[in-house]
């Protein structure tokens, strides 16, 4: 059935309507970060700490190289019984950073900013630019998936959740919901915005750490399809940290931004919400 074009057109003015509005609001987060300064503190960070960044981003990085060559050309679909013990992956690594710092003698909770913010309004905030972040985010998807038109592909987390969602597999649903939506926010959000940011500004300044520190994020997800869209998400929580100084905001806009989106895709599978 073909597309409205009246409803196609409404559809495209709001979505532009909602895209400006987003970049004003991040124009202006990013104007008053460059006059009062940035949140983030890096005064404790020394090159101990530079050091392991380099080594746990060169870690990364390989990951991803690795997977996008491992992939290419094949399909190498992710089982539900590797997503947990993956996720579990990223716990052990920031318990591994956090107990390198605690060692070193950094205070890992005022470090982070986690009482520095109102739990209230952590939670404002989170919602907030949450809601600035998904036309950002999703302007880049539209326009990756665009470029790459006839070879994108899904991140295989988000097809194994439409699979199971589809077989009404409650038990695999919740276990993907746990990782994407629990686990992958607080472990990614200390990982990159926590450490890689903070000792990157240290020692790079704020735009190539954040830039770095986005990029690296993007690739980690091993999806070309999604790498644009998830560059633009990290800026975005690099900027809420900046904005805020506090952690929890970018792990709250996080944990909404993958739990809405596993939200719609699940009403999608089971039939309750159309499909794109």
């Amino acid at each position: 059935m073909p597309a409205d074009p009246l409803q196609l057109a409404i559809t495209g003015l709001f979505s532009l309507v909602l895209f400006g509005i987003a970049v004003a609001v991040q124009t202006r987060v990013i104007r008053r970060i460059a006059r009062d300064g940035g949140q983030v503190p890096i005064a404790e960070f020394r090159m101990p700490d530079a050091l392991v960044a380099i080594v746990l981003a060169t870690f990364f990085l390989g990951l991803g190289i690795s997977a996008f060559v491992r992939h290419a050309g094949k399909t190498h679909p992710i089982k539900i019984e590797h997503v947990i013990p993956g996720s579990l992956v990223f716990v052990i690594i920031a318990a591994g950073v956090a107990g390198f710092l605690q060692y070193r003698g950094l205070k890992v909770v005022p470090q982070l900013g986690l009482g520095r913010v109102a739990p209230l309004r952590v939670i404002g905030w989170a919602l907030g630019l949450v809601l600035v972040a998904v036309p950002l985010a999703g302007a880049a998807n539209l326009l990756a998936q665009s470029m790459l038109r006839g070879h994108a592909e899904q991140q295989q987390l988000i097809q194994l959740f439409r699979d199971v969602a589809q077989r009404s597999d409650r038990g695999a649903a919740l276990q993907i919901l746990i990782a994407a939506a629990v686990l992958a926010p607080m472990c990614e959000e200390f990982i990159f915005r926590g450490f890689f940011y903070a000792v990157g500004k240290r020692y790079l300044g704020p735009l190539a750490s954040g830039f770095a520190s986005a990029l690296l994020f993007a690739a980690i997800h091993e999806s070309a399809t999604a790498f644009a869209g998830l560059f633009v998400l990290a800026a975005c929580l690099t900027l809420a940290y900046e904005r805020t100084g506090s952690l929890l905001v970018p792990i709250g806009m996080h944990a909404v931004f993958n739990s809405v989106s596993l939200g719609v895709i699940y009403l999608q599978a089971t039939g309750h919400f159309p499909a794109p």
